[in-house]
């Protein structure tokens, strides 16, 4: 084959494959579930001072097309420095989201409240990932240590 015929049919795949919507597409071939912050980030920190600051996080889903709803469990695990309604609140007070056809990511936020925090205690929000309603979508990425099926937010004094 012609060196030139080769370089074109790479081309042509590289321009196919630039064209997905979802970059996860080309990464992985395992369905999953993650959650990340606005940045990407599998952890994150918000000062305790700040209030009224509503900080987004998201669940996303990598998967072929779906025909049909697929429901995320998980819980909110809180630190024993942090007090629901006081030091936050939750926008929506849920343990499960719903992903419709065609949906790919679904926004989770908390609103902080400003209030010192005691620094000798466990100041953090986990938002961990459980379960799927279907068992072939797999909760974090794909490999052993699972990343990205639990998002860790520490609440901290400047």
């Amino acid at each position: 084959m012609k060196p030139s015929r080769i370089i074109a049919i790479i081309a042509s795949a590289l321009l196919l494959a630039a064209c997905s919507d979802r970059p996860e597409d080309l990464l992985f071939t395992d369905y999953f579930v993650s959650i990340q912050d606005e940045n990407g980030s599998e952890s994150s920190r918000v000062l305790a001072t700040s209030n009224n600051l509503v900080k987004t996080y998201y669940i996303k889903l990598v998967s072929a097309a779906r025909t049909e709803p697929l429901t995320v469990y998980f819980d909110i695990e809180i630190g024993d420095g942090l007090t629901k309604g006081v030091d936050f609140t939750l926008q929506r007070d849920v343990t499960s989201i719903d992903f419709e056809p065609g949906v790919y990511q679904k926004p989770f936020r908390i609103n902080y409240l400003g209030r010192a925090v005691d620094t000798s205690k466990d100041n953090t929000i986990k938002i961990r990932l459980t379960s799927t309603s279907d068992p072939s979508v797999r909760v974090g990425r794909p490999g052993p240590k699972s990343k990205f099926s639990v998002h860790t937010i520490e609440k901290y004094n400047l």
